[in-house]
């Protein structure tokens, strides 16, 4: 199975893992286009393979199509290569209509980059359209895009998800156990509904009602249940570990890998 890492869960690294007062994603993703640079992501990426993991789910403003071109992309794509990386996934973070002209931008980096799926949260309003364009390049790039469950304004339930999708053939489900499970949504009910629909996994453990990631294990996310499912049905793409967490969150990476290698070595 390809296990990966997302490398938002390093995402206030740039603070020095402490939140800043008055925190905003938006302010947040404009410090990183402007200091979190090439050299910056590399060491990333070094640290990340180092813990253990094969497989790589870029977060965008961390090496961005905003930045950067698709032929820097392209080279990026065999430094990562060469450092072991297997499947690359790109993660937007989230789209809503408004976000339509830049799509293509997006999916060319990405293809650059050498990743199969592209992943990010889609906002209700507005979403037919908006993935009508993802559709369109997802067969001119040969991509899958996978509709991440976040909470509205955005696609959130798992009927809401399945509904967005029917009828495209290059979109489907990024299942984020752990936003299902603090919501209180049945993960493995949603597993069941998305089916060979499910094109990324966000494999991470919470407490029902809580907030913030634990290390894989120690939440009760029935994570376990759903990585054996994963693997009965074939499942091709990656499983990419999201740890959030106010701290360094590489002791809960390595942590996290464990708990994976001990699941899948027990059946």
């Amino acid at each position: 199975m390809n296990i990966g890492t997302i490398t938002c869960s390093y995402f206030m690294r740039i603070y020095g893992y402490q939140r800043p007062e008055n925190f905003n994603w938006g302010a947040m993703t404009e410090k990183y286009h402007q200091e979190f640079h090439r050299e910056d992501f590399l060491k990333l990426a070094k640290e990340i393979r180092e813990l253990g993991y094969d497989s790589l789910e870029i977060w965008e403003p961390t090496f961005s199509h905003f930045v950067y071109t698709p032929e820097e992309a392209a080279a990026m794509a065999q430094e990562l290569k060469n450092m072991g990386f297997g499947l690359i996934a790109y993660c937007i973070g989230g789209w809503g209509v408004e976000d339509k002209p830049h799509v293509e931008t997006a999916y060319r980096f990405a293809k650059a980059l050498g990743a199969r799926v592209v992943t990010g949260c889609i906002r209700k309003d507005g979403a037919k359209e908006l993935l009508k364009e993802v559709e369109r390049c997802g067969k001119e790039y040969g991509l899958k895009y996978a509709i991440e469950n976040h909470p509205a304004p955005n696609l959130e339930s798992p009927e809401e998800v399945a509904k967005a999708m029917e009828g495209f053939e290059t979109v489907g489900a990024n299942l984020d156990s752990g936003i299902y499970n603090m919501q209180g949504y049945d993960i493995l009910a949603a597993a069941k509904l998305f089916g060979q629909k499910i094109y990324h996994v966000h494999y991470k453990d919470t407490l029902v009602g809580g907030e913030g990631c634990l290390p894989l294990g120690t939440g009760d996310a029935p994570l376990g249940e759903l990585l054996l499912r994963l693997r009965e049905q074939g499942y091709p793409e990656m499983v990419s570990v999201e740890f959030e967490f106010a701290g360094d969150p590489t002791p809960g990476l390595k942590e996290s890998l464990r708990f994976i290698q001990k699941t899948l070595e027990s059946k």
